[in-house]
């Protein structure tokens, strides 16, 4: 995100990061270090790469104009707005390729329709659901998220300290408590089962 970004840049920005700081796929993928040493600078990295995919549609902040003319003397080449699906299947690639995982679970699904909502809401200068996704990312500062993995079958994901398991994306989900129930082939290997839950990640079979 370019240094003189604009105000819509700016709050969709802030919202992108604290959605992804939720994500509990990629909350364990960074806690346990599945895309290497530079996990968490991965991390923001996906969070540039959802952002500037949606500043691709804005047109230059400033654009010539004609002083004869109602158009723009050297046109924008913006690019049509990120959907759904094209956000999730690139949530889904860089999840696989920069963590080695592979989802199946839904939840990409559930990150892109956030993002395309927090675009909408941000052209709008609407901050609420921002200021809850941040909320949430703070309670969620410092707590070791708890799950189950296992190559080829389900797994639940929690927080330590979650009780309710809410599957949809209303404003009124606490995404520290949201279910996770499949992540599958994953190639790195967590330590021993331990008494909080933690169990052997089984690596693929071919990579």
């Amino acid at each position: 995100m370019a240094s003189d970004a604009s105000p819509i840049s700016v709050l969709f920005a802030r919202g992108i990061l604290a959605r992804l700081a939720i994500w509990p796929a990629l909350r364990i993928a960074v806690h346990q270090s599945w895309g290497g040493p530079q996990s968490s600078q991965k991390q923001r990295w996906l969070a540039g790469v959802i952002i500037d995919e949606f500043e691709a549609s804005l047109p230059p902040v400033s654009a010539a104009f004609d002083s004869y003319q109602s158009t723009p003397m050297h046109p924008s080449h913006t690019l049509p707005e990120p959907d759904i699906e094209y956000i999730e299947t690139m949530l889904l690639q860089i999840m696989d390729d920069e963590f080695e995982v592979a989802l199946e679970d839904g939840s990409a699904f559930d990150v892109a329709r956030d993002a395309v909502r927090l675009w909408n809401d941000a052209k709008e200068s609407k901050d609420e659901y921002v200021k809850d996704l941040e909320m949430q990312a703070d309670r969620m500062k410092g707590k070791m998220p708890r799950y189950e993995v296992d190559a080829g079958s389900a797994s639940d994901w929690e927080d330590s300290d979650s009780g309710n398991e809410d599957e949809s994306g209303s404003d009124s989900e606490d995404f520290g408590e949201e279910v996770v129930p499949q992540l599958l082939n994953h190639a790195k290997e967590v330590s021993d089962i331990d008494e909080d839950g933690f169990t052997t990640v089984k690596r693929r079979g071919s990579r």
